[in-house]
């Protein structure tokens, strides 16, 4: 397209996006999902019907260096520091112990009901070990849910994306490129990865502050809202592209330094209430933005999607993600409930259903060559696994808090 019809198709969608907010705003599903859905019925428009519109593709690179940087600065910045601490052991315990425990949960099933071998499977649960917590959140919005438990949640996924892209990292090394892992080696890369990130993050956000601090920027309308994300955007793309660590617990890590930071700040140094707000609301515009755009394009992918269809592969991988899921809620939340960090019944059941597949999987699975025999399988697998926990978990999830009432327990 050239600049001016490219425009045009960018109002257009905003247009349609804005309508979807209007007409569906009392619908049992959250917004992301019609995006999705209306993102879906656009790509076999144009596939089947009218090719002429604009084919949307699913870019890895958009996703992992321009939409998740400020999807993990919007999730990051919203959690509270105290009710975190609270419930940062289970939420640690679930995106490292969790996803070892759901790769080979969701393998194992995998394996004996079909041919593909062991190291591909596993490769592929890896990869969708991955949560977004973007629709149960907007779920959240509708029924009064215990802060801990929202918490618990958004805290999981931001720190399994992060895991999640570490393990795919030395997966693809074996799979793909064919090297030898060496289990010791490989765990050792994984801590220097998480433990690298947290540190890059941390000077980052620190010297973001510095520098705000010292041009008096914190009330200034133009760099006070902007620096924070340049920095956010710049520390991700550092460790993911430069020094192959975590770019996903490096803008994590950025994200909090800078708001504990901030709370140490002389009321007088910082802006007024008016002034936060219009912080606050460009940050929550540019994120509700970014998630529009990217369900969006993951609907298009799906409708566009014209390879053979795999049904063995696409029933056992759908039946086997529930399964996996569900082991590592109850058993680690049982676990967990021995000890200090209790995880009531209740919240097992909500954190079971918001194990919602997002396009973080999809684009890594793009990110593998085209050449790999089983690419095209695992994307359309992917691909519906998003749609189907997207629609079926949600409407399940507004159903189960519509009856249970939760209580503010949990984790201390």
């Amino acid at each position: 397209m050239d600049v001016v019809h490219g425009l045009v198709f960018v109002c257009l969608f905003l247009i349609a996006l804005c309508a979807l907010a209007r007409y569906f705003r009392n619908s049992p599903l959250p917004l992301v999902c019609w995006v999705t859905l209306f993102g879906a019925g656009y790509g076999a428009f144009q596939k089947f019907a009218f090719n002429g519109l604009p084919r949307i593709q699913l870019s890895p690179d958009v996703i992992l260096y321009i939409m998740l940087p400020i999807l993990i600065f919007e999730s990051s910045r919203k959690l509270r520091v105290k009710t975190a601490k609270a419930v940062a052991t289970p939420s640690a315990v679930l995106a490292t112990l969790g996803i070892l425990v759901s790769m080979f949960a969701m393998a194992l099933p995998i394996w004996l009901f079909t041919e593909l071998p062991w190291i591909d499977i596993v490769f592929f649960t890896a990869i969708m070990s991955a949560t977004d917590p973007v629709a149960v959140t907007a779920v959240f919005n509708v029924f009064p849910v215990p802060e801990k438990l929202k918490t618990l949640i958004e805290g999981e996924s931001l720190l399994n994306d992060g895991t999640t892209v570490i393990l795919f990292s030395l997966l693809f090394s074996r799979v793909v490129e064919g090297r030898e892992l060496i289990l010791r080696n490989e765990l050792l890369v994984f801590a220097l990865s998480v433990c690298g990130a947290t540190a890059l993050g941390i000077a980052a956000g620190w010297g973001c502050m510095r520098v705000m601090r010292s041009w008096d920027a914190l009330k200034n309308h133009f760099i006070g809202p902007l620096l924070p994300l340049l920095c956010v955007y710049l520390v991700f793309c550092a460790a993911q592209a430069g020094l192959d660590i975590s770019g996903v617990i490096a803008a994590m890590a950025a994200t909090i330094t800078m708001k504990l930071i901030a709370f140490n700040y002389p009321r007088a140094e910082l802006p007024a209430r008016g002034e936060l707000e219009f912080y606050r609301g460009f940050w929550d515009f540019l994120g509700e933005l970014a998630n529009a755009a990217l369900f969006f394009i993951l609907g298009a992918e799906i409708g566009n999607h014209s390879d053979q269809i795999a049904w063995k592969l696409l029933f056992v991988s759908l039946v086997a993600l529930l399964f996996a899921r569900s082991v590592v809620v109850y058993f680690f939340g049982a676990a967990l409930s021995l000890g200090r960090s209790k995880i009531p019944l209740a919240w097992r059941h909500v954190l079971n259903l918001g194990g919602l597949k997002g396009a973080l999987s999809v684009a890594l699975i793009l990110m593998i060559p085209t050449d790999y025999p089983y690419r095209n399988a695992f994307l359309l697998s992917a691909l519906v696994m998003c749609l189907f926990t997207l629609v079926v978990n949600t409407l399940g999830l507004r159903l189960y808090l519509k009856k249970a009432g939760l209580e503010e327990a949990g984790p201390r």
